[in-house]
Formats: structure tokens, sequence, C-alpha cells
């Protein structure tokens, strides 16, 4: 540590014999700073702030009818391409700063000055509010720029107008055009078909439904037929015996009147049963509930008969209004078995039909398949670019009626009265310091260009040579005295410095006024 601070000691003894020539340079360098700063131009500032207002009271009553734009992206978009260089072009025109330019690289640099000064940001927070501001030499022009930048963007917004919007309507309605005719085609070609295979068409059931209700309906017809044949075999016993004999005559409990009446409601029911199933299958609920009725019917009949066959009495019936009766049951009965022979014998031709017909049927299921589903899915994507259109021309109407991006200025641009810039106080200062650096580091560089030896310890190792003895200077009177002469005017001369220094400070306004005249020969 003591080494490097006896070195620093010699480096600054060193360099203190060249203490003038710092000096003059720390003059020179300070002079010249600040006159530099005197012969900047003031730098005017000219602000204003907009509003861009992105909330309209329209579009939440509008909403899943309309498309509404992206606003956000629309006010970062407009951001970014209101400097774009026709932009600034149309600004420098407007402005007369194109009149300073007469050279394409004066223009290109004349753009390019214009755009970095033109400062347009987000002053931040949840409210859409932007700074816009420019800096120049002339307050007027700074504020006619402010303007001209407001004029811009406002015009970018209001003359997008929905041109992408029409694009998509135009699109859209090509689109509609083109899947109506499809829709169209396909309809038509789909009742063709129908038409040309009527007998072929499923209906509401399938091949194999229809071949399950068919079977399901023979063997009911079947079932009834055999309960017919009984009945009228019975019944004509009855009427041969009722002929014969005479008086009174005692009927088989399953032949009485009540019996042959519930009869009758189950042979009803089982018919009704039959035609359902030729339009439902088994495991429709109307079909479940009929066969139950059926089975409800059978139940009591079984419970009829048993009461009867305990009651003889009950079922006696006088030998004419018997045979009468019993005659006209049996005439019934054998019209029954007709009618139910004649529907087994329709039933099994269809189902033959239908087994004879089960390839031609089976294709002619897929093709209604398929023909139904390419119907299906053209009609609804129709209908899905319908409503698309639908929706874009809303949302054209509007975007022509209502502007979605709201311009509002909250405060105009006006002409500047006093200079922003530049910070002439921190120019001045800078000057000082660096004036001082610079006389410093001047005295420095001259002493490591003319060093001398300052004690015996450097000689030593620069010589490595033993050094016997070292004679002091003994000054005189008169050399002292001029030595601290010397030394005041010095600190005198940094003073002087110090003190000009603060006079820059206040002498700035008429600086200003003198030296840039003075520069450009104006005060002659």
């Amino acid at each position: 540590m003591l080494d490097i601070f006896n070195l620093v000691f010699e480096q600054i003894r060193n360099a203190w014999r060249f203490r003038w020539y710092g000096l003059a340079v720390a003059w020179a360098v300070a002079v010249c700073g600040w006159l530099f700063s005197y012969s900047l131009p003031n730098q005017y500032d000219s602000n204003a702030r907009v509003h861009i207002d992105t909330q309209s009271a329209i579009h939440p009553l509008l909403n899943g009818m309309a498309v509404r734009p992206n606003v956000n992206q629309q006010v970062d978009l407009l951001i970014q391409t209101v400097l774009s260089r026709p932009n600034l072009e149309t600004i420098a025109r407007r402005t007369g700063l194109d009149l300073k330019a007469s050279t394409p690289q004066e223009t290109e640099s004349l753009l390019a000055e214009l755009g970095s000064r033109i400062k347009l940001r987000s002053t931040g927070g949840k409210l859409d509010i932007y700074r816009i501001s420019f800096t120049g030499s002339d307050p007027t022009v700074a504020q006619n720029v402010v303007q001209q930048v407001i004029n811009i963007m406002t015009g970018m917004a209001v003359s997008d107008g929905g041109a992408k919007t029409t694009q998509a309507i135009d699109f859209l309605s090509r689109e509609v055009d083109e899947y109506k005719g499809r829709l169209d085609a396909t309809e038509r070609e789909l009742a063709t078909f129908k038409k040309n295979n009527a007998q072929l068409m499923p209906g509401s059931q399938d091949y194999v439904s229809r071949l399950q209700s068919l079977v399901s309906q023979i063997d009911n017809l079947r079932d009834e037929l055999s309960a017919a044949k009984d009945r009228s075999q019975s019944l004509q016993g009855q009427v041969g015996g009722a002929r014969r004999g005479g008086g009174t005559t005692t009927i088989a409990a399953e032949r009485s009147p009540q019996v042959l009446a519930l009869d009758k409601q189950i042979s009803d029911r089982r018919n009704q049963i039959g035609r359902m199933l030729s339009k439902y299958t088994p495991k429709h609920p109307d079909v479940l509930a009929a066969q139950r009725e059926v089975a409800r019917l059978e139940s009591n009949r079984s419970q009829l008969i048993a009461q009867l066959r305990a009651n003889p009495e009950e079922i006696a019936v006088s030998a004419d209004g018997g045979y009468s009766a019993l005659r006209a049951q049996l005439d019934e009965a054998r019209g029954r078995v007709s009618t139910l022979q004649a529907s087994i014998k329709r039933k099994e031709g269809q189902l033959d039909d239908l087994k004879s017909g089960a390839d031609d049927m089976t294709d002619a299921q897929a093709q209604l398949a398929e023909l139904t589903r390419n119907y299906q899915v053209t009609r609804d994507q129709y209908e899905k670019l319908l409503t698309r259109l639908y929706s874009a021309r809303l949302s054209e109407d509007v975007e022509r009626s209502n502007n979605p991006l709201q311009f509002r200025v909250v405060d105009p641009p006006e002409v500047p009265a006093e200079p922003s810039g530049p910070n002439r106080f921190a120019l001045i200062t800078a000057a000082l310091l660096g004036s001082l650096a610079a006389g410093g580091a001047f005295a420095f560089f001259m002493s490591q260009m003319r060093p001398v030896f300052i004690n015996r310890r450097t000689l030593t190792d620069v010589t490595g040579l033993p050094v016997l003895g070292a004679v002091s200077v003994a000054w005189t009177r008169a050399q002292s005295i001029r030595r601290r002469t010397t030394l005041v005017v010095f600190m005198a001369g940094v003073g002087v410095l110090v003190v000009c220094y603060f006079g820059a400070l206040v002498l700035i306004p008429l600086g200003v006024s003198l030296v840039p005249s003075f520069i450009s020969g104006q005060w002659l």
C-alpha cells in the first residue's frame, strides 16, 4: 500500500512540473465547451393527449349476432403505422419541413430525424390515453407537427370503413351461392331416388325391423286362427245339439255369452296389436301396453270360466234363444276364420317378397343413407355459411354506422412559450469538469513524455546502481518568494476558471442570443 502511495505521489509531483500547460488546456476546453453550449439552438417540446375510446354501447346489444372487431389490435396497428414513411412525408409537407431538403439524401435524413423526434406512447393505466410529443427548434412547427399526427390518426381510423368486412362478405356470398347450388342438386337427387325406389323405402323401419315385425304378426295371426277354429268347431257342435234338443240347454262355460264377449275383446285387441306391429317394433310402448291389456283380459276370462263352471245355472239359456244366438256366433266365428286365413296368406306373401328383395332393399337403404348423409352435410354447411353471411352483413352495418375507435383530444397541442432544452446548466458544468480532467490528463501526458527522477529510490530502480547520496536544493529568499507567487498565480487561474463557470451560468440568456449570431456572422 505504501509503495502504491509513493508511486502516486511521484506521478503527481512529476505532472506538477507542467501545471501551466494543464491550466491552459483546461481554460481552452472550458471556454470551448461553454461556447458550444451557447451555440446549441433552443428545443421546444409540444405535447398533446388523446383518448381513444374503444368501448361502444351497441356491441353488448349485438353480442352473438355480429362479429366485433379486435379494437385493441386496431389501436396497436394504428400506433405502429402512424409514423410510416408516407405519413412522415405528409407531415413534412403540411408543416413546411420538406422545404429544408433539396436532395434525396437530405430528404432521407429529414424524415429519419422527424420520425425519431415524434413520440407516441401510452400514459398507462386502464384509461386509453396516449401522449403525442415533438421536439423541435421552432415552437410553431412543433405544435403543427403534433396537430398533423392527430389528424392522421383520426383519418386512418375513419378511413378503414369496414374494407376487410366487405371482402369477407363477398367471399361468404360466393360460398353461399355455391353451396346453395350443391344443396339443390342433392335435394333433387334424393327426391328422384325416393321416387324411383318407393317400393324399397324402409319408412320408419329398416329391413331387420320389418322382417321381425312381419314374423311377429304372422305368429299372432296364426294363434288367433287356431283359437277361432276351436271356437267355430265348438259352436257348430252346440248349434247341432241345440237343434236336436228342446226347451232349455246348458252350454259349456267356455261358450257362454259372457266368455264369448271377452273372447271378442281379446280378438279385437290382438287385431289392434297386429296393426301396430305393421308400424312399430315389438318394443314400442303402445305395443307393450296392448299386450299387457290382452294378458289382463285373458286372466279375467280364466277367472270367469272358473266361476261359471262352479255355477252352471248362470249359463243356462232357452232352446230357441240359445240356438239363434249360437247360430249367429257360429257365423261370426266362421267369418273370423276366413278373415284370419286371408290375412295370414297376405302377410306370408309380404314376407316372401321382403326376403326375395333383401339384397335390393339393403342396397337401396345404403344408397339412401349415403344420399341423406351428403344432403345433411351440405345443408349444415350451407346454414352455417348463411348464418356467417348475415352476421358479416350486420357487422358491416354496425361499422358503418358506429366507428369502433372514437378519438377525443384531452389536451390539444399548444405553441410552447419556453424552451425545454438543451440543459445548458448540465452542459456548462460538464464542460468545467471536463476541462479540469483534460488539463490534468495533459500535464500527466507531458510528464510521461519528459520524465525526471524525483528521489534516489527511483534512480536506483531505473539504473540498478547504488546512489551514494543526494544534495538538497537550498532556495534563496527571492526564489522562495517567486515560488509562492507562482503558486498563488496558478491557484488564482484555477479560481478565475471556477468564477467564470458561475459567470457562464448567469450569462446563459446573453450567450444564447450572442454566440449563434456571432458564429453565423449576423452580428456584423
